[in-house]
């Protein structure tokens, strides 16, 4: 199966970061967020490189002749490989960029509305706003794990995916990929706009959420994006958008693509999913719904992309008559 997705996932990225420079009145201040690429290449090859170094010592423990030299000619005859996962890192990382230099023109033209509804069917679901049941998490090592470890678990499950031979589900994992940073969480975000439980009594809501989010660093981050905000500042990834959690519709992603590629993986990445779930409402940037909504769109997503890419009746008897 050839890799067709690679084409979608071009445009995709070119669509979105042409929309976005385009409606920015001064795209100049959004320069900076393409700096984030260098992050995410060095994140990509620190994974890379650790990843290397296990399969060493891997091979050094099971008596393996030449670790070193079997790694390196592995690495060798793969390299046209290797340059393509390479630069599909590098395609993916520019999409989530693309949407970081979209996020705050969000706010520019929509806005927030629906975050009374959100809060209230959070408090019907779960006896009350569930960030209280959390704050416990809220130490400042975790606010960190949220944002890097996150990061980091979507390298991952992007780098595990894109090594894999063309599939049917390969092409629909990386399609959903693609989806969730262009369309699902910028028009979700238009439909349902909200701020998040930590910008609440900020918008004019009330004090619902008062006192519940006190993590220092987090509140450094607050307060740099209401600024902006408040500002009507455009610059690269200060929008605000709690609806869907794009954080989680990602997370799930990751799972998705651990569980299938990478089985052994499940449970470490079910429960790494789970605390970064639990994190994104305990320090109150999203509703306990925004991230249940982004789950169900990465898997949605996922389904639906598996059903288009599904031979047809009649490819599928073509194929059988060649064979």
């Amino acid at each position: 199966m050839r890799e067709g997705w690679v084409l979608a996932a071009i445009g995709l990225t070119v669509v979105l970061g042409f929309i976005a420079l385009s409606l920015t009145p001064d795209w100049s201040a959004s320069l900076g967020t393409t700096l984030l690429i260098a992050v995410w290449i060095g994140c990509a090859i620190a994974i890379v490189l650790a990843m290397i170094i296990v399969a060493i010592f891997s091979m050094m423990f099971r008596g393996v002749e030449g670790p070193i030299r079997v790694s390196l000619t592995f690495l060798s005859r793969n390299r046209k490989r290797i340059g393509a996962v390479a630069a599909l890192t590098f395609l993916a990382g520019l999409n989530m960029i693309a949407f970081l230099l979209a996020k705050p023109l969000l706010n520019y033209y929509v806005p927030f509305g629906v975050d009374p509804l959100l809060a209230d069917i959070d408090s019907a679901l779960f006896f009350g706003a569930p960030a209280r049941f959390l704050t416990w998490l809220n130490t400042t090592p975790l606010a960190l794990f949220y944002h890097r470890g996150w990061f980091a678990l979507l390298i991952a499950a992007l780098l595990l995916s894109l090594w894999q031979p063309p599939s049917q589900r390969k092409s629909a994992l990386m399609l959903t990929y693609f989806l969730l940073w262009s369309i699902a969480g910028p028009l979700v975000h238009i439909l349902l706009p909200a701020g998040g439980p930590i910008f609440y009594s900020a918008l004019g809501y009330g004090d619902r959420f008062d006192g519940m989010f006190n993590e220092p660093r987090t509140q450094q981050a607050i307060n740099f994006l209401w600024r902006q905000y408040s500002t009507r500042g455009i610059v690269g990834g200060s929008g605000i958008s709690a609806m869907p959690s794009l954080h989680i519709a990602t997370t799930a992603w990751a799972v998705l693509a651990i569980w299938i590629f990478a089985p052994r993986w499940r449970i470490p990445t079910i429960a790494l999913s789970t605390l970064i779930t639990a994190l994104s409402v305990s320090l109150g940037w999203h509703y306990a719904v925004d991230g249940i909504v982004g789950g169900l769109l990465a898997v949605s997503i996922y389904v639906l992309m598996l059903q288009l890419l599904a031979p047809t009746h009649t490819e599928t008897k073509q194929v059988t008559a060649a064979g």
